[in-house]
């Protein structure tokens, strides 16, 4: 077993729109444990905007992440 502290999702070449789709799916309905502080940035501005224009942001929020 692994224990974490902290979640991240980003960069420049590990979020593009299809990563963030992928995994809003495997988080939708879960939550981030307690004690762990988990977040999303996107990659650029563009697929910021895209995300959050298909309600990924939300999915992600309601999960317990920070959207950046």
């Amino acid at each position: 077993d692994v224990s974490l502290d902290r979640v991240f999702i980003g960069s420049c070449t590990n979020s593009r729109l299809e990563d963030l789709r992928a995994a809003a799916a495997t988080v939708r309905g879960r939550q981030v444990a307690s004690g762990v502080r988990a977040m999303v940035v996107p990659g650029s501005g563009l697929v910021k905007v895209a995300a959050e224009a298909e309600g990924l942001d939300q999915v992600f929020r309601d999960a317990g992440f920070e959207w950046r």
